[in-house]
């Protein structure tokens, strides 16, 4: 095969990547938009040592499994790109992906749950959009920095999505070449917003018209903030905010606990989906009234607080790298009435935890260090709860985890992100 040669083609399965894959004469092909068991007549447009890779010409009998995308960006954006296929199948996909990265890094586990999912749309509680210097908002599209101009996006929650809008509109009529990016937040549970400008200096042209206007429109914004990033690099936040409007916090409700999240701290993005993972968190756990229950990587607190608040705990012990995080969790301790909580600002991998119980460990994609499975192997706590958003990193520190005397108990997937490509995943590890 060669550039440009025209075959028909029988996909047999989707990547992770959303590319359909077929094979001929023994060769991969990886087709754009491409959904298993359909056949196809493709184009062939790039070669590889070990792939080639395709576009479609024409569906010759589409899959059972395909369905039509509702976006009308969803080719130029490339954030879903399983727009095009059935939930249920998805579903399939993301369960079948977990599995393999165990056996890929040969981890056995006993008992592999059901994918749990809630809200297919407008599910997002955050929403971060890149601004040009003429005032286009949108996302960039898939593997560029080009901005496509976006109207709306049915990920987002509906508040938001009409907020959103508003300021697109203002912010095109009138560009502030100063604006780099816009950032909103919602609390599900309480109806509150958050709109945060991100800019280069410590200030914007028309900076206060535009606030008065977003807040007298809308009286679900209960904090509007300036946040500084100076540095050009793929972060879309800098370390100082300015509140411009209201407090420099919203609250949310969840699992009947009401959270202060800062514009810089982490929050789960799927309020549906993120209570079904807590529960489970919290089932797997399995705690009791004399346990010390250290949660690492613990954000605004809402993973130790929640399982302590389901499960009461003798002590619960949070770790944390960023300080206005910890601040965070130290006041929804306080605001839901929990005291046996402690929060510490510190690297996982430099703070000493003691010899607790129950230890949960929500990582950033990356993963554990090796460094601090390491020590977690030495303080060998009875029992792992593991949440993760990437299932190749939670396969490797659990096969990590196994040559410390732990095994894979039971894994939940829980489809976090519905129509993307990403699969979020709680695993309860047990020492023999």
């Amino acid at each position: 095969m060669k550039k440009n040669d025209l075959l028909n083609v029988k996909v047999t399965d989707i990547n992770h990547m959303g590319l359909g894959v077929a094979k001929c004469d023994g060769a991969v092909i990886f087709v754009q938009g491409g959904v298993t068991e359909d056949v196809l007549k493709i184009k062939i447009i790039k070669e590889a040592k070990s792939y080639y890779v395709a576009r479609i010409e024409e569906i010759l009998s589409p899959s059972p499994y395909r369905a039509e995308p509702i976006c009308p960006s969803y080719k130029r954006c490339g954030g879903c790109i399983y727009q095009n296929i059935t939930p249920e199948y998805e579903n399939k996909l993301k369960e079948a992906r977990v599995k393999n990265e165990f056996s890929r890094f040969g981890v056995r586990c006993e008992s592999f749950e059901p994918i749990a999912y809630a809200k297919l749309s407008n599910y997002r509680n955050k929403l971060q959009c890149p601004v040009s210097e003429d005032g286009m908002l949108g996302f960039y599209a898939q593997k560029s920095h080009e901005i496509i101009d976006i109207e709306s996006c049915g990920l987002q929650e509906v508040m938001m999505e009409e907020i959103y809008s508003y300021i697109r509109t203002l912010i095109q009529s009138h560009p502030r070449s100063e604006i780099r990016h816009v950032y909103l937040r919602c609390g599900v549970g309480t109806g509150e917003v958050m709109v945060c400008f991100v800019c280069r200096g410590e200030s914007f042209d028309g900076q206060a018209e535009l606030v008065k206007e977003i807040t007298e429109r809308f009286s679900e914004i209960k904090s509007v903030l300036l946040n500084v990033n100076p540095d050009d690099t793929n972060v879309v936040l800098g370390k100082k905010c300015i509140t411009l409007y209201g407090k420099d916090y919203i609250e949310d409700v969840l699992c009947g606990l009401r959270f202060k999240i800062s514009p810089l701290s982490f929050y789960q993005v799927n309020h549906s989906c993120t209570e079904l993972l807590y529960r489970a968190a919290a089932e797997f756990a399995e705690v009791t009234p004399n346990d010390t229950l250290v949660d690492l990587f613990c954000g605004i607190g809402t993973i130790g607080l929640c399982v302590a608040s389901i499960a009461p705990v003798k002590r619960l012990i949070g770790v944390e790298i960023v300080p206005e995080a910890i601040q965070n969790a130290k006041e929804n301790a306080e605001l839901n009435g929990i005291t046996n909580a402690e929060f510490y600002c510190s690297p996982a991998e430099k703070f000493d935890f003691g010899a607790p119980d129950v230890l949960i460990v929500d990582p950033p994609r990356k993963g554990l260090a090796p460094s601090l499975i390491e020590t977690i192997g030495k303080v060998a706590p009875k029992r792992i709860v593991y949440i993760s958003c990437s299932p190749d990193t939670l396969a490797r520190d659990c096969s990590m985890l196994e040559k410390h005397g732990y095994t894979v108990e039971k894994c939940k997937p829980v489809n976090m992100f519905p129509r993307t490509s990403h699969v979020e995943s709680v695993v309860c590890l047990t020492r023999k």
